[in-house]
């Protein structure tokens, strides 16, 4: 027994403190990640409630168009969350959500200041897409072609989203006159659409091509 506790002690004496520093540093690794997660569980609540306020003002601001200090509000939560959670998906939602009533005011320059945030900070490559066809409309609207076609050119679009790139494509050629182009990306779009989404607009435009080819025979 002597024999063992003398092992015992020089294996403490040899491993002992070692052995200490491993367990303090995994026992502060646990608690150090239970930390990090209860603090992104808290930024998310966060930013999903001013989201939500958000939300709110944007809609009211449809109803209450004349209403400044509404927007206003609406300005300051959006400020808010690209400040404060600008690493969130919610801050990028909140600069779309502005840009969507920017549109409504006929305020393009507004959309385009927004939207272009939103594409510097989005990660998800689905909303990606989302932002450039919205943004390469916005850029249709105040007469640069060149600008909408480049947002579209070369993105490859997420799986399912091919449609709306090529309609809006197809949206450039044909504002530039360019219909035998502007045919081909709508008949791409048509045939990348899913067979449960209905696109009636879609369809007419691509109808009216063989029209405006005629007339400018």
């Amino acid at each position: 027994d002597e024999e063992q506790l003398e092992v015992l002690k020089n294996w403490w004496y040899e491993n002992g403190t070692s052995l200490v520093i491993t367990l303090v540093v995994s026992i502060g690794a646990i608690f150090g990640y239970r930390a990090w997660e209860e603090s992104v569980i808290e930024t998310g609540e966060a930013a999903s409630a001013v989201y939500e306020d958000l939300v709110i003002a944007t809609d009211n601001i449809a109803a209450n168009a004349s209403d400044d200090a509404v927007r206003i509000t609406a300005v300051s939560l959006a400020e808010t969350l690209k400040a404060d959670h600008g690493d969130t998906t919610y801050a990028v939602f909140a600069a779309m959500r502005l840009a969507k009533v920017a549109i409504a005011q006929n305020d393009l320059d507004k959309a385009l200041e927004e939207l272009r945030w939103a594409l510097d900070n989005v990660s998800e490559k689905h909303l990606e897409t989302t932002i450039r066809v919205r943004l390469s409309r916005v850029h249709l609207g105040l007469e640069d072609p060149a600008s909408a076609m480049a947002l579209l050119v070369d993105h490859q679009p997420a799986a399912g989203q091919l449609a709306s790139v090529e309609e809006a494509k197809g949206d450039v050629f044909h504002s530039q006159g360019d219909l035998v182009q502007a045919r081909e990306a709508y008949q791409k779009a048509l045939v990348n659409l899913s067979d449960r989404i209905e696109k009636p607009i879609l369809e007419l435009k691509l109808a009216d091509l063989p029209l405006s080819a005629n007339a400018a025979q």
